[in-house]
């Protein structure tokens, strides 16, 4: 592990207008603000304090055995760079992150690129970058030894090269403990690794239901928001703004629940939801419930794509803004996994906005549902009765800072 401690002292010049020939006023002392480096692997347990600043070189590894403590208001800033350079922060099997943030003290992953400070007058909103900045460091990986399904029980995740074994996840403990993560921002993620290989915002490998995941905000990722591999996990309170890929996206029979979350997308999205199936013999059941997912019209992006065996529930979700030829697909799943695998129950679709030539009907967004046994009920609405709450985002996230 490598730590390199600057200490720099911030020079502030204040004004004050006073009457004439005031000049009792004082200046206040600035506070020094100490900025940290780490890369590598972290050695041992350590707590991350909001009074300093602190920078990820390369690929940042909390290992077995270590917990990374990051106090609410924190601010945590990655150096650019691609492919071998990439810069991330991985729990790995056995390490354990405990970010609890606060909804009035948020943590935030960003870049060195970005200005935000906690003592920043529109923290914890946008200083310089706004959700349009994409790619300029990887994203939070969280990996553990819970069930996922594939050709083997653990497996390498991917956006992390073959030869590091902390990228290893997957196991048989579905109760496995990664940490607390609460009251976090991750913004301006997923940095090229390769051809068609960018790092998700934050990406969950096997974690396991011993771990507490709420009141997350993923902005401006180049590939997903949120990805889970397998794994057990409970999400609540997540949102994700203007990915490039998927909002939501769900591979090897992930079998936890996602309650009350939100997908706002912009002109690079593309699906708000992706599901995908078991990829071995293990077939776990996902449920998502409560959700909100603005699509971004005129300019392309799918409301949702189950394939691939995909096996679970979808219910009381709010789908809206959508582009003209924007459609829901059912394109994989068969009677293989059990007669209705796939349940879809209180679906909502508000089309108000969209031309009579347009696809402006749940019978015609929902038509491509070829070996689909899926028990599937949605309606046509001009108002939404479900969906997302949204009073659980209103004080802590960029996106509603900003709009």
């Amino acid at each position: 592990m490598k730590i390199t401690i600057l200490n720099l002292t911030l020079i502030i010049t204040s004004f004050a207008l006073v009457s004439c020939g005031d000049d009792s006023g004082s200046t206040p002392v600035p506070t020094p603000t100490t900025t940290t480096e780490y890369s590598g692997v972290i050695s041992e347990s350590v707590t991350w304090t909001k009074d300093n600043v602190y920078e990820l070189s390369g690929r940042v590894v909390v290992p077995s055995g270590v917990t990374l403590t990051i106090e609410a208001g924190t601010v945590v800033k990655a150096y650019p760079g691609q492919e071998a350079n990439a810069c991330a922060l991985i729990v790995a099997r056995g390490g354990k992150l405990m970010a609890e943030g606060t909804a009035a003290e948020p943590i935030i992953f960003t870049t060195t690129a970005d200005q935000i400070t906690n003592t920043h007058t529109n923290y914890p909103g946008f200083a310089n970058l706004d959700e349009s900045y994409k790619g300029y460091w990887g994203g939070l990986i969280v990996l553990g030894n819970a069930e996922i399904s594939a050709d083997a029980n653990q497996k390498q995740i991917e956006g992390i090269p073959a030869s590091d074994s902390n990228g290893l996840y997957g196991g048989s403990d579905n109760s496995d403990n990664s940490g607390v993560i609460r009251y976090i921002q991750i913004r301006h993620g997923g940095t090229l690794l390769g051809d068609d290989n960018e790092i998700n915002g934050l990406t969950l490998g096997g974690v396991g239901n011993g771990t507490t995941i709420e009141y997350v905000e993923v902005i401006g990722n180049v590939d997903d928001g949120i990805e889970c591999f397998g794994g057990s996990v409970n999400i609540d309170h997540a949102l994700v703004w203007a990915q490039g890929d998927d909002a939501f996206d769900i591979d090897q029979s992930y079998s936890g629940t996602i309650n009350n979350f939100m997908g706002i997308a912009d002109a690079e999205s593309d699906h708000a939801l992706e599901i995908d199936g078991p990829e071995g013999s293990m077939v776990g059941q996902f449920t998502m419930s409560n959700g909100t997912l603005k699509g971004f019209n005129s300019n392309g992006g799918e409301y949702a794509d189950f394939r691939k065996e995909a096996t679970g529930t979808l219910s009381n979700t709010y789908f809206y803004n959508f582009s003209c030829s924007s459609d829901f697909e059912i394109d994989g799943s068969t009677n293989t996994n059990g007669a209705n695998s796939l349940t879809f129950s209180n679906l909502e679709f508000n089309t108000s906005h969209l031309a009579d030539s347009c696809k402006n009907m749940v019978s015609v967004i929902c038509d491509d549902q070829t070996g689909s046994s899926a028990n599937f009920n949605a309606t046509d609405v001009l108002t939404a009765s479900v969906g997302a709450d949204e009073s659980k985002f209103t004080s802590w996230t960029c996106y509603y800072r900003e709009n």
